[in-house]
Formats: structure tokens, sequence, C-alpha cells
């Protein structure tokens, strides 16, 4: 983590400032952040702030943690195998990420995985300084682990969308692919991306349709005993996107295996 990642910082809880505890470098790799507000501490380990510990997380977000945490270690090639299916991993993540509008700032992708999407994105005319959170351990070590293989100055951060650990209008854009059908409250997270945005930020929102999660119930182990036989079908969460919001709109995206809510905040 750069040290002047501090001045966007805040507490997840109570949005206090963060005050870095640990050695001065030219970055940031251990110590810890205390909110100056609540006196909360938050470990950096590996150069990555960890806002969240697993057994403080609740419903879908706990279960999920963990799985994405084992899911991580074939994350990679088995994306590459979905996406072959319909066009190509290139032609699907590009029809997503051309749809952001970064006005050479900087971008935020909550749920980042194992940065699949940076390929595309670090170098794009437009595209500033990116930053990076998960809520899965296993996937946010395998980012850190490609942006250092590929010397990408990306900061990544351990943390639930939910309560995102950054000032409120941080971000020139934000961006969200795959995890929000499954959060356990998806109101809150679509509220947390508002906030954390600049005013005119365009706001993507990208998930399975219903057939793409019956698949993964289908396909992947552990994904069924999750919802202990209670899942709902799901759907894009427009209702959640608050009315004062611009140029809302909902497509399909993936040849239909996907949906993409867009808007803009005001």
């Amino acid at each position: 983590m750069k040290p002047e990642t501090l001045e966007f910082l805040a507490c997840p809880g109570c949005r206090g400032g963060l005050q870095f505890l640990g050695p001065a470098s030219g970055s940031i790799e251990s110590g810890s952040l205390r909110c100056i507000t609540c006196t909360r501490e938050f470990p950096i380990e590996e150069g990555i702030p960890r806002f969240i510990r697993y057994e403080e997380l609740t419903g879908l977000n706990r279960r999920f943690a963990r799985l994405y945490d084992w899911f991580s270690h074939v994350y990679v090639p088995i994306s590459k195998i979905a996406y072959g299916f319909i066009g190509g991993e290139e032609r699907n993540r590009r029809e997503v990420l051309d749809r952001l509008d970064p006005n050479e700032g900087r971008v935020l992708e909550v749920s980042i995985g194992p940065g699949v999407n940076l390929p595309y994105l670090i170098g794009t005319p437009g595209v500033g300084e990116v930053c990076g959170l998960d809520i899965s351990l296993g996937q946010i070590r395998r980012c850190r682990s490609l942006c250092r293989k590929r010397d990408w100055s990306v900061d990544l951060f351990l943390g639930n969308a939910e309560e995102l650990p950054f000032e409120d209008e941080s971000f020139a854009t934000v961006f969200h692919i795959g995890g929000i059908n499954f959060f356990s409250d998806k109101k809150k997270a679509i509220e947390e991306m508002i906030r954390v945005a600049k005013p005119a930020a365009k706001i993507v929102i990208v998930d399975e349709r219903e057939r793409g999660a019956r698949l993964y119930a289908a396909t992947i182990p552990g994904f069924r005993r999750i919802f202990k036989g209670e899942r709902e079908a799901v759907s894009a969460p427009m209702e959640f996107v608050p009315p004062a919001m611009a140029e809302v709109r909902v497509t399909d995206v993936w040849r239909g295996w996907g949906y993409c809510l867009e808007f803009r905040k005001p």
C-alpha cells in the first residue's frame, strides 16, 4: 500500500480517519491502522490492510468468504473456460469494462477477486489509480501476487462491500463484477458504492442471471449447501438503486448469462 493511500481511507465502522502505526518507508507492508475516533485497529499484512475478521462476518458473507478462499485456487482457469463458451474472456470482460467512465480518475473494483479484470483495466486510456477490495483473503492474496508479477501499482484491501473503508467521494468510478447476487445486504453494498463515488461518477454492477446461478449450483462443490435449500432466484437489484440516481438502466451481458446494472451519481 502506498503512503498517500491513507488520505482517502476511513474506518469502515464509524468512518473516522485512520492513523498509520508502523515503520515509515516508501511503501507500507506491515503495521496497523488505528481509527482516531473509535480507536479500533486494523492490521496490515503483506501490504494489505485487513478491515474484516472472518469470525465477525455473518450470513452469506461469512459462508462465501470461505468458499471463495477455496475457489481462489481454480478461479482463473475456470473463468477462462466459462468465458470460452460465450465468445472468449477478452470480449466478455471488455463488454463490461468499456462501460466505465473514469475520466483520468481513481477507480475502485469491489470484489476484485484474483485480479482477472486488471489486464484489461491497467493502462486503459482514462483509467488513473486502481484500487481493489475483496472479502476473501485467498482471492486478495492471489491478486497481490499477480500485481507484483506484472509490476502493477494497485492498492488492495481485505474488506466487506457493505462497509467500505474509504472516505466519501473518493473514486471517479466504481464497479463490481460477480458476487452481489449473494451478498448478505445488497442494498447496503449499493449505498456504499454510491457513497464513495464522486459526483457524476459512473457505477457499474454486473452478475450472473438465474441460469448462471443454477449452473454454479450444479458444478461448484458446496454451493448448494451454503443456502441450506433456501436460495432465492437472482435478478438485477434495481430496487436498491435510489431514485435520485441518473441514467439508470439494466441490460444483458455475456450473451444473456449476465446482467449489467449501471447508473450515474448526480
